[in-house]
């Protein structure tokens, strides 16, 4: 037998099974939003990170420019102070190694080239001159110091003009100089103090008072046998008093 209200009550059961249907579906329509309110917030948080990471990474390279920036001026400050620190170093070094008014090598330097050059083997060939100009006293008294001083410059330059580049000239004090020439023969160098001589005295000197001559004494002393630096050094420095 029919009954509306049997229809009723299927409408009603199907409401209430879609009804429980729909509540499973907004449950799980719930649980999707947290989870995409979750995933929204933590999106969030990364933007916010990164943003701040970007910023603190913007400043990084930032300082990290200007660094640089100060580490090359640095670095060019630096390499300025060394080259001039070189400059001065080899002035310094010149300084010692050369007579500051005749331009010839110092004392110390001169005996350490001599060291280094003098010759160790047999066959080796070398001539030690030692110079002296004369009467250099009466140039100081009767011209004045100027004059000495014009008088040894001039000396200098004569002796360079009948010298090599490879021989060496220095001055040992005073008016006393000393010449090494290397790989000569007693012939060759007493030919190289011929000219030092005539150079010398075809020099004169300019003065306040006039135009002076200059001469000097020469002795030398030609490399022996096993002969040590020192000793040809006193042979020539006799042969210097014998010519004077």
């Amino acid at each position: 037998m029919f009954s509306l209200f049997d229809n009723e009550e299927a409408i009603l059961d199907r409401t209430e099974v879609m009804l429980t249907q729909l509540a499973a579906v907004a449950d799980g329509v719930k649980v999707l939003a947290e989870a995409y309110r979750r995933g929204y917030r933590e999106q969030r948080r990364l933007v916010r990170l990164s943003d701040r990471m970007q910023a603190d990474l913007q400043k990084a390279n930032k300082r990290l420019g200007e660094q640089q920036r100060d580490l090359q001026s640095l670095n060019e400050a630096l390499s300025g102070e060394i080259e001039t620190s070189a400059r001065l170093e080899a002035e310094l070094r010149r300084l010692a190694d050369t007579d500051p008014l005749t331009g010839a090598l110092a004392r110390r330097r001169f005996l350490e080239v001599c060291a280094r050059d003098w010759p160790r083997r047999p066959g080796q060939a070398a001539c030690l001159l030692m110079l002296d100009l004369d009467r250099f006293k009466l140039v100081n008294d009767n011209h004045g110091h100027a004059a000495g001083d014009a008088a040894l410059v001039a000396f200098v330059a004569a002796c360079r003009s009948a010298l090599r580049s490879l021989d060496a000239v220095g001055r040992l004090g005073g008016e006393e100089f000393a010449v090494l020439l290397v790989e000569t023969g007693p012939g060759d160098g007493a030919a190289v103090a011929e000219r030092i001589r005539a150079a010398v005295a075809a020099r004169p000197v300019a003065t306040d008072s006039g135009p002076i001559g200059i001469t000097v004494s020469i002795g030398l002393a030609a490399t022996g046998p096993g002969e040590s630096l020192e000793a040809a050094m006193r042979r020539a420095d006799a042969a210097l008093y014998a010519a004077k």
